[in-house]
């Protein structure tokens, strides 16, 4: 695969199949569903089946664009999947991570809203089901977004109008538009509109226009990143009628059910350079201290390799979204990380976080947006920014139609950056994998006592979380105590000691991990010694089996 362009549903099944019969000892393809308009949506497990089967170890589970237009992160998905297949045999972290880990990558979880994107010159949020019903039957007046020159794409518009007008013209930069002020005597003065056409209310095009009109918001109103069940609102917009009411999200919440083994989760969407984290209606003081202390490690991680802050994305309005569900009801650790970030490569002295963006004052949004078409003139030879050009309006007359380029600018890099875009950003999934629990069998003796043997095995974990994962998932009861079978030979009598002991959960070395200022250094509770005696028919052999939902399988085999 070229990582200079964003593929679509076919050339992407493709890829994907390709790469699965070329590397049939480590990847397994899957459809774990299908979207509402019935297009596979695929699942690849990587992980070395030579070391292991994929069940049988801790899982990191990694998904992309389940909001229509944010390719890219579909795009970091299938670079994720090259990264290991092509690196397992001759990077140690990657085959490591192959022998010890298995990765479950979801590559596009809503097939159906990023085929229109990339196929048509559509803007939509998610789901192509039209949303709310009522769209189905009724077509609002207004000003319906659309082609109008037939470019391809769906810019802006501005309409000279003196009296009402609230845009304006800079004068250091002509491309930019600025709030009008009411010290603004002197014109032109515009209205700013999305490219598009004004509807009538029989939904046939308006002749003649009759002022005022209205934006008429896409008839593909969900968001299904808004449609999972914690913190679900049916007044948060988008959410759609009920938790999980749509294949794409329902397909995600099985298929993680499905896998117990799955002790952490990203989930990649575009745009803004952060890593939200959990949890969208509950506050950080409700978290247990320790689960919080792991999550602001593991969050370092993420911005050490990546550059991205981590940002708490609590309010109302991010409600119903997967990696809340993943904690809350699973107890994983999940990171949504915002792939690409324009405005930290135009202007990275003005970067902050997506709400404070928002609320961001005039004069600095100008500055900020002067500097960006500064960038874009600078790197992308001018290319991310449509000038304004006059154009015939069928309906309105003389306008001019410009701006960003949407698409591949300003909400997902230039093609010629999306490889570094996603190079960047898998090496969150490597090094946060490698922090899952990792369960071993230190060691199985056997010594003889009187006319039999007493068995001690030593089962640890060496992996920096739990294996458990959280306390959170103790809590919820989401996973299951980890268990240690002994397996005799035939005849064999246990004298003491249970068969299957349940061991309860072993904590990770990041348990220890204090600060230096103590007196002394707390010991993770990491290890558990069990003992047996046993009364060999024949020669003395016992098998010692470590189960462990999320920290992985393991056994071993010794005699006298």
């Amino acid at each position: 695969m070229s990582f200079d362009r964003y593929y679509t549903h076919d050339e992407m099944t493709g890829w994907l199949k390709t790469k699965e019969r070329e590397h049939p000892d480590l990847i397994r393809l899957e459809s774990i569903g299908t979207s509402y308009e019935g297009r596979d949506v695929w699942a690849v497990t990587v992980t070395d089946r030579t070391a292991g089967e994929p069940e049988h170890k801790p899982g990191f589970y990694v998904d992309g664009n389940i909001h229509a237009g944010e390719v890219t992160a579909s795009m970091t998905c299938l670079y994720l999947v090259e990264y290991l297949v092509s690196n397992w045999s001759r990077d140690p972290r990657v085959e490591k991570l192959l022998k010890t880990r298995t990765f479950y990558i979801i590559p596009r979880a809503n097939p159906d809203g990023a085929e229109k994107y990339l196929t048509t010159p559509e803007l939509l949020r998610s789901s192509v089901r039209v949303y709310p019903e009522y769209r189905c039957d009724e077509d609002p007046p207004g000003l319906h977004a659309m082609d109008i020159d037939g470019d391809g794409q769906i810019l802006l518009m501005r309409v000279v109008d003196n009296d009402r007008g609230a845009w304006k013209v800079d004068t250091d930069d002509p491309r930019l538009m600025v709030e009008r002020t009411p010290s603004d005597l002197d014109g032109p003065f515009y209205h700013v509109y999305s490219e598009g056409m004004v509807m009538d209310d029989r939904g046939e095009v308006a002749d003649p226009v009759e002022l005022p009109f209205r934006p008429v918001p896409v008839e593909y109103g969900l968001d299904l990143n808004r449609n999972f069940p914690a913190g679900y609102s049916p007044t948060t917009k988008g959410a759609g009628p009920f938790p999980l009411s749509e294949p794409e999200t329902r397909n995600l919440v099985e298929f993680i059910n499905a896998h117990p083994n799955i002790g952490g989760v990203l989930v990649y969407h575009t745009t803004g350079g952060v890593l939200f984290r959990p949890h969208s209606t509950i506050r950080d003081d409700e978290f247990d201290r320790d689960d919080m202390a792991a999550y602001e490690t593991i969050g370092s991680w993420g911005t050490d390799v990546t550059g991205y802050p981590v940002v708490c994305c609590y309010g109302d309005i991010w409600s119903g979204v997967l990696d809340d569900w993943t904690w809350e009801h699973r107890g994983v650790y999940g990171f949504t990380p915002e792939l690409w970030d324009v405005v930290g490569r135009a202007a990275p002295d003005m970067k902050m976080n997506p709400m404070q963006m928002r609320r961001m004052a005039p004069d600095k949004r100008r500055e900020l947006e002067l500097r960006l078409l500064q960038w874009n003139d600078r790197e992308l030879a001018g290319e991310g920014f449509v000038p304004w050009r006059s154009f015939d309006h069928p309906q309105l007359g003389n306008v001019e139609i410009g701006g960003w380029v949407t698409k591949e600018c300003r909400q997902n890099p230039p093609r010629h950056l999306l490889a570094a875009e996603c190079h960047k950003n898998i090496q969150f999934p490597l090094v946060f994998a490698l922090g899952l629990p990792e369960v071993h069998i230190d060691e199985v003796t056997l010594s003889p006592v009187g006319g039999g043997f007493v068995i001690s095995a030593l089962v640890s974990n060496h992996g920096y979380l739990d294996t458990r994962i959280s306390k959170q998932a103790e809590k919820q009861g989401a996973v299951r105590d980890d268990v240690v079978e002994l397996i005799l030979p035939e005849g064999a009598r246990l004298l003491t000691g249970d068969r299957i002991t349940e061991i309860g959960f072993l904590e990770g070395y990041g348990r220890a991990q204090k600060p230096v200022y103590q007196r002394y250094s707390e010991q993770s509770r990491s290890a558990a010694r069990l003992k047996w005696t046993v009364v060999f028919k024949s020669e003395p052999k016992v098998t010692v089996v470590l189960r462990s939902e999320r920290g992985g399988t393991v056994q071993r085999t010794t005699t006298c």
